[in-house]
């Protein structure tokens, strides 16, 4: 079976997707808490969505080609839905412990869950809402530098650039705008507080947040936006120094001027 994960907004409003579920669309269990809403058709016991705030949504079950009826409802209650969709997916199977480990047959990793309670599920989705949201700041990442780097390229092999002062701030605003979105704006980074109140369930989570290397990219993505940031900071303090040196050139040829002007009236 099959663990879907997707980002598709900024944040959801949690609230009138949970009324929509119990007024408009009928055959579906909503369960709404702080962060989370989950979501449950009464016609099948082993289908299960977790709709995040944070704007990612966790599916147990839910085949491929049925996720769009949810993704498409969900999305009417989107503050700021992204341009393009980030997803991941993992294998799961019952056993008689949770962890990761090989799969049977494919090379791949798959999880193992002891239980089928929703509790256990949330836990992990958690884990799994954190990785595809910070998946989306990987590649809104790659795209800035993707975008950024013949700008690079263009002062090193030419020696000079042809953009100006406010097109350099204005990419450091971006720059700034991705690493603030990502560290102050997003709670994703934090530790759930679900885990207060279900602390037996918390290894779980601690597991699955090491095997998909949560801490870790974190720390590589402001790394990079960091060393963009020092990059353009660079450029910035060129280009000033480029603009003082064109306004000194203009001084000393203003002074000129006076100064022959005022030797031609004195012999004229």
């Amino acid at each position: 079976m099959e663990c879907l994960s997707y980002c598709i907004a900024n944040k959801f409003d949690l609230t009138g997707l949970d009324n929509h579920y119990k007024t408009t669309l009928v055959g579906y269990a909503s369960v709404k808490s702080r962060d989370v809403l989950k979501l449950s058709p009464f016609d099948n016991n082993n289908v299960l969505v977790f709709v995040f705030k944070n704007g990612t949504v966790v599916s147990w079950g839910v085949k491929r080609h049925q996720i769009n009826a949810y993704l498409d409802t969900i999305k009417l209650f989107a503050d700021k839905p992204i341009s393009f969709r980030v997803h991941d997916e993992f294998n799961y199977q019952f056993g008689n412990k949770t962890a990761i480990e090989p799969h049977d047959f494919f090379d791949v990793d798959c999880l193992l869950i002891d239980n089928d309670s929703d509790e256990l599920k949330l836990s992990l989705s958690y884990g799994f809402s954190q990785s595809v949201k910070l998946q989306y700041f990987e590649t809104i990442l790659e795209a800035l530098i993707e975008k950024y780097t013949p700008l690079i390229h263009s002062l090193s092999n030419k020696g000079g650039m042809t953009v100006s002062r406010n097109h350099i701030r204005q990419i450091i605003g971006e720059i700034l705008s991705a690493k603030s979105e990502m560290n102050l704006i997003s709670n994703f980074l934090y530790h759930p507080k679900y885990f207060w109140q279900h602390p037996t369930l918390e290894d779980h989570y601690i597991m699955l947040e090491r095997y998909l290397h949560i801490q870790r990219r974190v720390n590589a993505i402001n790394h990079r936006l960091d060393t963009l940031n020092e990059i353009f900071d660079m450029f910035n303090g060129y280009l000033e120094n480029r603009h003082s040196h064109s306004l000194e050139i203009i001084i000393i040829v203003l002074i000129t001027f006076e100064i022959l002007f005022n030797i031609l009236n004195f012999h004229f």
